[in-house]
């Protein structure tokens, strides 16, 4: 008997052993990494920069952004954005960019979110060089030229700009509890980069507030106006379908300059939407394929009248138009593949 005992028990915890390996592989499959690839590979690049530059000082010279030497060292346009002298501020940026593309980058991808960001940190930093090369040329102190400029701030500036986007057109992407303050985060990191700027060097010029700014501007003209949205449907190349394509950019007006303050100060914005409207072509309608958003819509020409409000309505307008005509082009297609079958 007790043998039986032992052997019936025995059976009993390999039954259990076999009932919890499958649980156990399917929590292991189901887990999830809590930050993208990207944004830990950035960070790991600021994180090593900074490293780098502890035990080599001299680096610093041939990949931070000096004014001065811009010219001969082009390729630090590039290089200073990805790293970062100070290795606390190398780590809260890190952090800091992991908690924002988690956010981010699964509603618009990894590729856009990368393309972003490398806009972001070349117009970050030109905008650095030019103000830094102007303020020289206003106060004649020499050591402006002579600054070594690094970080992520043009990164991180570029990420609340798209996180600003993606809060306005994706439900739920980013959490309740801070949803109704995105909008008016790009504008907040741009005044509280210019306050720790003015406090630690004592109200002198920095290239910390530029960067951010070059970084905000460079990353808001491209998703404003060029960036290219997927095709809505794949009944874009069936045979009778709308042959019109996706409007580049985003012209809506959650995602418009004035948008970015609160509603007491947006009418001083406004004037600024109306001027890149002006020279972008305020998220015209793609070239080519596009032409007339729908039959009997207005062409892509600029209409009579500057009125900007009037035409947001008139891109929005013929946006909708664009999405019906595909959504019945779809209709369509499954009809007449159900009738098949």
């Amino acid at each position: 008997s007790s043998s039986s005992l032992s052997s019936s028990s025995s059976a009993a915890a390999a039954a259990a052993a076999a009932a919890a390996a499958p649980s156990s592989s399917m929590s292991s499959s189901s887990f999830t990494p809590p930050y993208t690839r990207l944004s830990l590979l950035y960070s790991a690049l600021l994180l090593s920069s900074s490293l780098l530059m502890l035990v080599l000082p001299g680096v610093r010279s041939y990949i931070g952004l000096v004014p001065a030497k811009v010219l001969p060292y082009a390729t630090t346009i590039i290089t200073t954005a990805y790293c970062d002298a100070s290795v606390v501020s190398a780590i809260l940026s890190g952090a800091l960019i992991c908690s924002l593309a988690r956010m981010v980058e699964p509603v618009m991808g990894t590729v856009e979110i990368a393309k972003t960001i490398a806009i972001a940190n070349v117009g970050g930093a030109i905008v650095t060089w030019l103000w830094l090369v102007f303020t020289f040329a206003v106060t004649q102190r020499t050591d402006l030229l002579y600054s070594n400029v690094t970080g992520a701030h043009a990164a991180i500036a570029a990420l609340f700009v798209a996180l600003k986007q993606v809060n306005a057109k994706a439900v739920g992407a980013v959490p309740s509890t801070i949803a109704p303050y995105v909008p008016y985060m790009p504008a907040a990191l741009l005044l509280l980069t210019a306050l720790v700027s003015s406090v630690a060097t004592n109200l002198l010029p920095t290239g910390l507030p530029s960067n951010a700014l070059g970084g905000t501007i460079a990353a808001w003209v491209y998703l404003r106006y060029f960036r290219q949205p997927p095709a809505p449907t794949e009944a874009l190349g069936a045979p009778g379908a709308s042959p019109y394509q996706p409007i580049p950019g985003d012209a809506s007006e959650e995602f418009a300059v004035a948008s970015c303050v609160p509603p007491a100060f947006q009418a001083a914005l406004t004037p600024f939407d109306r001027f890149t409207d002006r020279i972008f072509g305020g998220g015209s309608y793609a070239s080519g394929a596009a032409g007339s958003l729908a039959a009997g819509m207005p062409s892509a020409a600029p209409l009579p009248g500057n009125d900007s409000e009037d035409a947001r309505r008139r891109r929005e307008r013929g946006a909708r138009a664009l999405e019906e005509r595909l959504a019945q082009a779809a209709a369509a297609k499954q009809s007449a593949a159900a009738s098949a079958v």
